[in-house]
């Protein structure tokens, strides 16, 4: 048996055995659908399991990676699952065939042009083949529902956001292709929050305000004993009056604002504070200026740490600032 990467034996059989009730299911299904001239779908797992059925008796490859995330998943998590695809493709050895985003949550206007706005922003795809069902005999395994058997498979270990400096280049230098450079004329520090909507699930991951608050006060001492001159701004969800003590002037809360233009703002920020949530972390991958992450969730390098208590160490972030 030829096995993909550092997987074991054990492991794909192990694999194929209980996978192979549900295959056997899924298979019977699809036929009576195509009886009833019904098209056939078959699950990510369907085609994992069939190309390493297929593997394993001498069959062509697993060659080929795609990612198409829930749609229940905004847009922060479906690029996140993106670029996580297309590093492990790249650390795997395998070919990432890109699909474009066609159904993103919490959608503000017409579902495919809602879609295809975040696909012109993040730019992900640009010098990636496109995925042709056709052509590619529908044989490219979804990433996004199948990764942790592709990371065993693989051997290839990488937390949600931890890429190296060379991937994340190529993102940012994506990111940028249609897009001119901007100078701040003042330092720009912009602070994400992210806060339960009408739109959201996701109650446990609302920002912790006093925390931020804390953050937030180091950081100006930081910059005021510096001298230098900033903008501060907040961009996130609700009332101005549940940010009051943020001390920002509610002319730089940012409130319900529309979120490609918000992210687009945060990205060219010279100094980005993020909170919780994947909009927040796929901001931070995407901006080169100085990241203020969440220790608890931050595996990022190259961002400053802030702990439950909101501190951070002030000498990380002065030893990166201008001068004044």
């Amino acid at each position: 048996m030829t096995l993909p990467g550092s997987a074991s034996k054990g492991f794909v059989l192990r694999f194929l055995a209980g996978g192979l009730p549900g295959y056997v299911r899924s298979v019977v299904k699809n036929a009576v659908k195509a009886a009833l001239g019904r098209k056939p779908h078959f699950t990510a797992q369907d085609v994992l399991f069939r190309v390493l059925l297929r593997q394993s008796c001498g069959g062509s490859k697993l060659k080929k990676i795609t990612s198409v995330a829930s749609v229940d998943e905004g847009a922060g998590s479906q690029a996140l699952m993106m670029m996580r695809a297309i590093d492990f493709a790249r650390a795997a050895g395998l070919t990432y065939v890109h699909t474009p985003f066609a159904d993103i949550h919490h959608a503000d206007r017409p579902k495919q042009a809602w879609a295809d706005a975040w696909e012109a922003h993040f730019n992900l795809g640009a010098g990636e083949f496109l995925y042709d069902r056709e052509s590619d005999c529908g044989e490219a395994v979804n990433y996004a529902f199948t990764f942790p058997t592709l990371h065993a498979l693989f051997g290839v270990e990488r937390p949600d956001v931890d890429f190296d400096d060379a991937i994340l280049r190529e993102f940012r230098r994506r990111y940028r292709l249609d897009k001119p450079p901007r100078q701040n004329e003042l330092l720009s520090v912009c602070v994400h929050a992210r806060r339960y909507n009408r739109h959201d699930f996701h109650t446990e991951d609302s920002t912790d305000l006093p925390r931020l608050a804390r953050t937030l006060a180091r950081l100006r001492s930081v910059l005021d004993v510096r001298g230098l001159a900033y903008t501060l701004r907040l961009f996130s969800q609700g009332a101005p009056a549940e940010f009051r003590d943020l001390g920002i002037p509610e002319t730089d809360l940012h409130l319900d604002a529309d979120p490609l233009w918000s992210m687009r703002e945060m990205i060219e920020a010279d100094i980005l504070v993020t909170t919780l949530g994947t909009f927040s972390s796929v901001t931070g991958l995407l901006c080169d200026g100085i990241v203020l992450g969440d220790a608890s969730v931050m595996p990022t390098r190259g961002w400053i740490a802030y702990g439950s208590d909101g501190d951070f160490e002030p000498e990380a972030l002065a030893s990166r600032l201008p001068p004044r």
